[in-house]
């Protein structure tokens, strides 16, 4: 069994989400100065971001944020597992394609280290999580079948019968 299983991976998800929403709200200055954002905006040599703390941007940017986190918490106690199973590749795809977007592109506007370090953190999260529910749903398959094996034995063994009397 896994270290981490895909729900608690997608509470972290949300939690993050909502730190990030919080920071950028109360002192976005130290997502900037956050080590990891320096040290992968360096060796990835993309610009870095400037924030002032009186951009207005911030806010609905921190709006963003929070909706996105409740967006997923509300499936999450729903457990809709369906939900994330077509979300995640949906979302990777994405991050994929703005990672490497941000990375190429030199004079764009989203080319920064603070686009970049959220998009590696969202491929990371959302590739441990597509790992972790495919592998939750050969468990659950497999539990399905074991509990409902009389009942799928008995409606093939119906449908042998009727292949035959026609």
């Amino acid at each position: 069994m896994q270290f981490l299983s895909a729900r608690s991976l997608l509470y972290i998800r949300v939690l993050l989400l909502l730190v990030i929403s919080f920071l950028l709200i109360t002192d976005p200055q130290s997502l900037t100065d956050a080590n990891f954002t320096i040290l992968l905006a360096q060796a990835m040599e993309l610009p870095f971001a400037q924030v002032s703390d009186t951009n207005p941007l911030l806010g609905i940017l921190s709006i963003v944020f929070g909706v996105q986190a409740i967006s997923d918490l509300i499936p999450l106690l729903a457990e809709n597992i369906e939900y994330f199973e077509t979300i995640t590749p949906t979302r990777l795809i994405f991050f994929f394609g703005l990672g490497a977007y941000t990375y190429l592109s030199s004079n764009s506007i989203i080319a920064n280290s603070l686009v970049f370090v959220y998009a590696f953190f969202e491929i990371w999260f959302n590739f441990l999580i597509f790992n972790n529910l495919r592998d939750e749903k050969y468990y659950r398959l497999k539990k399905f079948v074991e509990e409902h094996a009389d009942e799928i034995q008995q409606e093939a063994g119906d449908q042998v019968r009727v292949v035959e009397v026609e």
